[in-house]
């Protein structure tokens, strides 16, 4: 919606989700653009054929792809064994197998054009991973690699690909994956220590959250300068007040101790002293 508000009309943005039974909110919010800066379309980034049908549609009435963000996401927070093998299939396959089919699908006609702009929406969680985390971390590190394994050859055809990566924002997501959980998974099933130590983590997180949270237009800005930019960086890490002693100790400290310390610090703070 930020680019779709853009004051100059430098954007087109096509705002796609699965199901459009959920629009209301979005048109409503956009109402003043729709059919021009703002067109919402039904795609699902986990089917091959509806990917592959809007990227060609969209080509069709446009002619070109300029930028492609990849922003589906869905997150999950329980004790690591809860987790069934399908759901933490899901979730990669929305975060990561989604991302990978959009880059597949927009690639050919931004390396004939020789332009292009690839944002992969990662997270600080792609950076450090995080206890009770380990599903959503691991969808995100895959973004990570794919991204950064991507980003030389790219060069080559004047296309930038770069990863956005957020520390807490305020959207829906942490709240839909506690539904979600409290649907799919039996936390009864671990140890008292286990989820003993889980309520303590989302205990922290929230309070880091209530302190670090963005808003979106916050996020959004980073797009929309990516997009208008020259050069871009491999990584843009939009709160430098989030975890960054995490991601410099991830950085500088080839062993990975002192991130793993830093979290456990971070999230269990009350063990400390044991």
């Amino acid at each position: 919606m930020h680019l779709a508000k853009d004051a100059e009309k430098r954007f087109k943005v096509y705002a796609t989700m699965r199901n459009l039974a959920k629009k209301g909110p979005l048109e409503e919010e956009g109402k003043d653009f729709l059919g021009e800066t703002l067109i919402i379309k039904q795609m699902d980034v986990c089917s091959d054929e509806s990917v592959s049908q809007s990227v060609k549609e969209i080509l069709e009435t446009e002619g070109k792809i300029d930028v492609l963000f990849n922003n589906a996401g869905i997150g999950i927070i329980t004790a690591f064994e809860c987790v069934p093998v399908e759901i933490a299939k899901e979730v990669l396959e929305v975060n990561y197998f989604g991302a990978l089919r959009l880059i597949q699908a927009v690639l050919p006609s931004m390396k004939a054009r020789q332009s292009g702009v690839i944002v992969n929406n990662s997270s600080h969680y792609g950076i450090v991973g995080i206890p009770f985390v380990e599903i959503y971390c691991s969808s995100k590190f895959a973004i990570e690699g794919l991204t950064e394994s991507l980003a030389p050859i790219l060069r080559h055809f004047n296309i930038r690909c770069c990863l956005l990566e957020a520390g807490p924002v305020r959207t829906p997501i942490v709240s839909k994956a506690e539904e979600w959980c409290q649907v799919e998974v039996d936390e009864s099933s671990t140890d008292p220590k286990t989820r003993s130590l889980l309520e303590l983590m989302k205990m922290n997180m929230k309070n880091d959250f209530e302190k670090y949270i963005q808003d979106c237009e916050e996020v959004a800005q980073f797009v929309k300068d990516i997009a208008l930019g020259e050069k871009c960086d491999l990584r843009y890490q939009t709160n430098e007040e989030f975890g960054s002693k995490e991601v410099a100790a991830k950085f500088f400290d080839p062993t990975g101790n002192k991130s793993v310390d830093l979290v456990a610090k971070r999230y269990f703070c009350e063990h400390d002293k044991e």
